[in-house]
């Protein structure tokens, strides 16, 4: 068969489509500078930096945004079956262990978010019991959840209950009136930029509870959950174990999500406008037209993934970044780390970037990554956070050293 994708029991286009999200998570976070504030406002460094910053803000608005969390978080839920299903073959029940696997994971996310305001482990871990507890689930009741879910009806419910308990048109006006305005910032008044310890104490609770009301708010929360699902379905019909068999049907589904893609982006112009915390039917119309096209276009990365990793020889050429994937935990962890400390203000402060210098740092350092991992586990079994992870969940300390 061409393209074999098995080594000893490993899948490796699942860590080379985890790298891949990967380098994409990281250019969106740096376009946004991970979420860290800076002395400085983004200027420009030379000419026709403006142009390729519409054409980078084009592209990843277009290609990345919103696309690659969804393969990320996939991933996650496909990762879960992966094991569970390799211990249920040894008789083992993996669900306590892997319980207490999701509570170091949500130490590990809290402690990463109190320096990284946009870290996304410590939701992974809350919905991860979730998984647990629908183990056993039928796979179609699994994917009616998920397609609940993607169609943005846990948002329609919020839509439902808020309408029961809306505010007489009289009280709104009111508080309308009784709102006062913000005072424009004047261009010499200088932001207060908080130190390393300040941002420690804000995200230790005040960032944690902004983080929950964006993923509820903005239905982040209940697209995970579905894609959590989605992944675990796809480790159910043992999806990568038989992509021969999935091939004609991938191929089919590509062609039905091009028309779907292309109706969506058709449509979402003419969508009544909304804000993004806003809780209406109009909110929840262009929420999900927003994630059906991510999820669209997500779905056709990892179709071209898979059919281009099927070559033999892309394979050799993309080991590093299958060592990149290998190691997701901790280059998730680094990349995000290093980020705040070149942008923020109590780093190194390139708040002055726009957004192509942003993502040619982010690429600069990713590159660095994937040759760094590559060459670690040449010499190591794993990643030093996956060792940490893995030696945590079994209560001892795992062989590093290959």
């Amino acid at each position: 068969m061409k393209g074999v994708t098995l080594t000893g029991e490993r899948i490796t286009v699942i860590d080379a489509l985890r790298g891949f999200s990967l380098i994409g998570i990281c250019l969106i976070h740096a376009m946004q500078h991970f979420g860290a504030m800076g002395t400085m406002r983004p200027e420009t460094f030379f000419p026709g930096e403006g142009s390729l910053y519409e054409i980078f803000s084009w592209l990843i608005r277009y290609l990345v945004f919103g696309k690659f969390f969804i393969i990320f978080s996939w991933l996650f839920g496909l990762s879960f079956f992966i094991q569970m299903d390799r211990a249920a073959k040894r008789g083992i029940d993996f669900r306590p262990r892997f319980l207490w696997r999701l509570v170091l994971l949500l130490i590990i996310g809290y402690l990463h978010g109190l320096v990284v305001r946009v870290d996304i482990l410590l939701i992974y871990a809350l919905l991860g019991f979730v998984l647990v507890l629908v183990y056993k689930w039928p796979t179609k009741l699994l994917a009616g959840i998920t397609l609940f879910l993607f169609l943005g009806g846990a948002s329609l419910v919020l839509v439902a209950c808020k309408q029961l308990e809306k505010p007489a048109v009289e009280q709104v006006e009111q508080v309308s009136r009784e709102t006062p305005r913000q005072q424009p910032r004047q261009a010499n008044q200088r932001r207060h930029v908080p130190t390393f310890t300040e941002t420690v104490q804000n995200n230790a609770w005040n960032g944690l509870v902004g983080k929950m009301n964006f993923q509820v708010s903005s239905g982040r929360l209940y697209l995970t959950m579905g894609l959590f699902l989605l992944g675990f379905i796809a480790g159910r019909i043992r999806l990568f174990e038989r992509l021969n068999e999935f091939r004609g049907r991938l191929f089919k589904g590509s062609l039905f999500v091009g028309v779907l893609l292309t109706l969506l982006y058709i449509i979402q112009p003419y969508l009544p406008k909304a804000g993004w915390n806003e809780v209406s039917v109009y909110s929840w119309m262009q929420s999900t037209t927003t994630n059906l096209i991510n999820l669209s276009t997500a779905y056709l990365w990892v179709v071209l993934v898979i059919e281009v990793y099927r070559s033999v020889r892309v394979q050799r050429a993309m080991k590093p970044l299958v060592s990149y994937g290998r190691m997701g935990l901790t280059n998730y962890i680094v990349q995000s780390v290093a980020g705040v400390l070149l942008f923020s203000g109590f780093g190194l402060d390139f708040s002055n970037l726009g957004v192509f210098l942003s993502v040619c740092v982010c690429l600069a350092y990713t590159i660095v990554q994937i040759a760094a991992s590559h060459w670690w586990l040449k010499k190591f079994r794993y990643g030093p956070m996956e060792w940490v992870w893995r030696s945590g969940t079994y209560m001892r300390w795992q062989p590093l050293v290959r």
